[in-house]
């Protein structure tokens, strides 16, 4: 029966991608949909809790101690029985990353071309911040470098790592704003990089410098005044190993300044190896609107 199940599940899964892809589904269904999967996988993966403050103390508790396998009579009884498993690896036993060469395939990799069509000027593959309802996505893609700029305490001369830097966004618009800045930036992409590259000969930038690594296994001798992480964090594992990396690139006074998205009550809590200083929020209908 269970053979039955799944194969139903996987087969209806099949048919509602294909409905997707071909532009058959309206948004408000899909919109639906979305929140329910995702509501489900929140009460099976960690459980509501009643307060902010019981709610982050069941997130430490899931990055640092050891979860036991759904019994099978639990896992029989939901309609989608791959999803009910729960891991064995505290987030401290897994490695910095995982899957990075599927993602590099589906995103990092494609044609430079497909993303000039559908990002702004500036191929910013994050969060704009819209100041007005009328702001254009190219106004929105400024508007949020120069609050990142602003937030992390950028000043001329310092020497920036951006960690993550996708189609280079924001090091090409430091390397501009601050001619003495000393920018690096880390991709896991040869596409990415060529572009980059390509953008900064023709601004006449020579203050970038791109690397290709896989962020799990990469090692520097450096230190920077200032380092910069868009829209990455969401997509790693085991923060603890990766912030204490990180923690080895800061100089005394550098500051780390980090975006990611998250559950508007499930937030991470990032403090290991850094202390946190200050922290935003910014509300989700600005990422509704960045294409």
């Amino acid at each position: 029966m269970e053979a039955i199940v799944r194969m139903l599940y996987e087969a209806a899964v099949r048919a509602a991608l294909v409905a997707l892809e071909r532009n058959l589904l309206p948004d408000a269904l899909v919109r639906r949909l979305t929140r329910l999967l995702l509501a489900r996988r929140l009460r099976l993966r960690l459980g509501y809790q009643p307060t902010a403050e019981l709610q982050l103390e069941e997130l430490v508790r899931f990055s640092r101690v050891r979860l036991k396998p759904m019994p099978a009579s639990r896992v029989k009884a939901q309609p989608m029985p791959a999803v009910g498993l729960i891991t064995s690896f505290p987030l401290e036993d897994m490695p910095i990353a995982v899957d990075t060469d599927k993602a590099k395939s589906q995103h990092y990799e494609l044609p430079t071309s497909f993303f000039k069509l559908v990002l702004g000027q500036n191929l910013k593959y994050s969060c704009c911040y819209f100041k007005e309802k009328t702001s254009r996505l190219e106004d929105a893609e400024n508007a949020m470098l120069e609050l990142y700029c602003e937030r992390a305490q950028l000043k001329d001369g310092q020497n920036v790592l951006d960690i993550g830097c996708g189609w280079g966004s924001f090091s090409i618009y430091v390397a501009k704003k601050y001619k003495n800045c000393e920018v690096t930036g880390i991709c896991n992409s040869s596409t990415q990089k060529a572009y980059i590259e390509e953008q900064c000969r023709h601004l006449e930038l020579p203050n970038v410098e791109i690397i290709v690594a896989n962020i799990s296994n990469f090692e520097m001798e450096a230190s920077f005044d200032r380092i910069v992480s868009i829209g990455m964090f969401e997509h790693m594992k085991n923060y603890k190993e990766l912030l204490k990396k990180i923690s080895l690139w800061m100089k005394e006074d550098s500051l780390f300044f980090i975006q990611h998205f998250c559950h508007k009550t499930f937030a991470y809590h990032f403090e290991d190896d850094v202390t946190v200083l200050n922290h935003w929020l910014l509300n989700g209908s600005h990422y509704a609107r960045t294409s």
